[in-house]
């Protein structure tokens, strides 16, 4: 079996470092859910900043233009699939769904309005990241 060449490796880690790096803003009502995902995507060795309601996101995105955002579509002011239209308009960064309701009309919704991921809630730590992972290498985020 051939081995890889150096550069292969190289272009890789070069990759994963560049990607560990990326700002992620957590838009999220619920003060316990959003300290769970800060840590574990800070911990993951991303940049972070939460948002409990969608005005909120909205100032947030942008000023601080995040790299991709995790929306939970149940928010206090706004449903979140507005506010994913409204950050859609905005730019084309990745935005990943979250939510407790497996509706499929729900998740239609989002899709619609420009989410590019679903994850249903409650969020394991180790699929959040990997989608996380796909949608920040995937070539519309480079």
């Amino acid at each position: 079996m051939s081995q890889l060449p150096r550069s292969a490796t190289k272009f890789t880690l070069q990759r994963t470092a560049a990607v560990r790096s990326r700002k992620v803003l957590v838009v999220e009502s619920n003060p316990a859910m959003a300290e769970i995902e800060v840590l574990v995507l800070a911990t993951a060795g991303h940049e972070v900043i939460s948002a409990p309601t969608a005005e909120h996101a909205l100032t947030l995105a942008r000023r601080w233009n995040p790299d991709l955002v995790l929306l939970e579509l149940d928010l206090p002011d706004l449903p979140g699939v507005h506010l994913c239209r409204q950050l859609r308009q905005r730019s084309p960064i990745p935005i990943i769904a979250v939510s407790l309701d497996g509706n499929p009309d729900t998740i239609g919704d989002a899709y619609a309005a420009g989410a590019c991921d679903y994850i249903p809630k409650p969020l394991r730590s180790g699929e959040l990241l990997d989608h996380i992972r796909v949608h920040l290498t995937a070539p519309q985020a480079a």
